[in-house]
């Protein structure tokens, strides 16, 4: 008797967690015992974010269930009515998919509401990137709040899930299996700026940098205040053209874009502003880029893995692993416009194209796959709590 395959759910609510998911939805397309059921939310479903959910059906996938939240504003009070949105909608979604568990990537606060929802339903949480510390954003506080609602748990570097056991996770439900972020690269290769535009649609001249910048949500400087700094220190580009893609729905989110927005339209035949790239054009930028700017984690791991150097501004990533080839820098303009000098200088370019990778070789997806393929998800939910020795 052939039996029958296994439903599991994937939560997706930004441009940025759907690219880290795409190379685990490809290796859930071949299994033989599982299919992947795709929870659409968040930004995903706004134009005015980009209407992402284009870009998931161009990859040829259509939605099993859409969690729409309002998106009012980028107030603390709007951010949390969104996550209740999400809470109740992901919930109902679930029921009616009859899953056996759910795959949440990450730490944004439509991922921790997607995981509460699964809690009262016994629903095992199959947690993608915990362990890790961004200690200038609430993102931190919701990444090891996911994880300890999590039954399962992969990571993308060893010293992550060493930080997950030490929150007291089992040893045999917590992997390393390195980051679905490199997958994405090595599926669609390195790319030249003239190849990154024909993708993107933009021009992109050689030497251009890529820029993103979030609000850093537990910084006391207002999200004003931190992007005119930022903005400031990209004269440090001198006259190289600058992609900048617009940040996520973060509190103070609101603030950033329209100040990009701003410098963008004083500036036009050197910036370029986007909402989204898509995953394909992102990496196509990425790896065409002559350095990366900002405050975003594709700095701290996509784009070691490509080669290329990363200026990483003020305090959001703090607490990441970094590989040489990133510079941490204050949110002060003067900060920024020597990091980026620093960052393009030839040999400190040849010195990031030389680095060994730190986040895995690009099969980490199948790698997850393969796991759960194996596991029993009847009582996941049910999770120790593994006490280490006292000292």
């Amino acid at each position: 008797m052939v039996r029958s395959k296994r439903s599991v759910g994937v939560f997706t609510a930004t441009r940025a967690e759907y690219g880290l998911l795409r190379p685990l939805l490809a290796a859930l397309d071949r299994s033989a015992t599982l299919t992947p059921r795709l929870i659409v939310s968040g930004t995903h479903l706004s134009d005015r974010h980009g209407g992402t959910l284009t870009e998931i059906e161009a990859d040829g996938r259509t939605p099993s269930a859409c969690v729409p939240v309002l998106l009012a504003d980028d107030s603390g009070r709007s951010v949390a009515a969104d996550m209740a949105a999400v809470l109740a909608g992901a919930a109902e979604a679930y029921r009616t998919l009859e899953l056996e568990a759910v795959i949440i990537l990450g730490d944004r606060t439509e991922a921790l509401a997607a995981a509460a929802a699964a809690v009262p339903l016994a629903l095992p949480i199959v947690h993608l990137e915990g362990g890790h510390r961004t200690a200038g954003a609430v993102d931190d506080a919701i990444r090891h709040a996911i994880s300890k609602l999590a039954a399962l748990h992969f990571t993308g570097a060893e010293p992550y899930r060493q930080r997950l056991l030490q929150m007291g996770e089992a040893p045999e439900r917590v992997f390393t299996v390195g980051s679905t972020g490199v997958d994405n690269l090595e599926a669609f290769g390195r790319k030249t700026a003239a190849e990154a535009s024909a993708i993107t649609g933009l021009d992109l001249p050689e030497g251009f940098v890529l820029a993103t910048f979030h609000p850093e949500t537990l910084a006391a400087t207002p999200a004003g205040d931190q992007v005119a700094a930022f903005i400031a220190g990209l004269e440090g580009a001198g006259d190289r053209t600058l992609l900048i893609t617009l940040p996520n729905a973060d509190v103070g989110s609101g603030t950033v874009r329209a100040a990009l927005e701003r410098f963008a339209a004083r500036a036009p035949d050197r910036v370029r502003l986007v909402a989204s790239l898509g995953a394909k054009g992102y990496a196509a930028a990425l790896t065409a880029c002559a350095a990366v700017v900002g405050n975003s984690s594709s700095g701290m791991i996509e784009a070691p893995a490509a080669g290329v150097p990363t200026v990483n501004v003020g305090d959001r990533q703090e607490g990441r692993l970094r590989a040489p080839s990133v510079i941490d820098c204050a949110l002060s303009p003067d900060a920024i416009a020597s990091a980026l000098r620093r960052a393009l200088d030839p040999d400190f370019r040849r010195m990031a194209k030389a680095q060994p990778p730190m986040f895995g070789d690009g099969h980490a997806g199948q790698r997850i796959v393969d796991i759960l393929e194996t596991t029993d998800f009847a009582g996941l939910a049910r999770k120790p709590f593994i006490d280490l020795p006292m000292r």
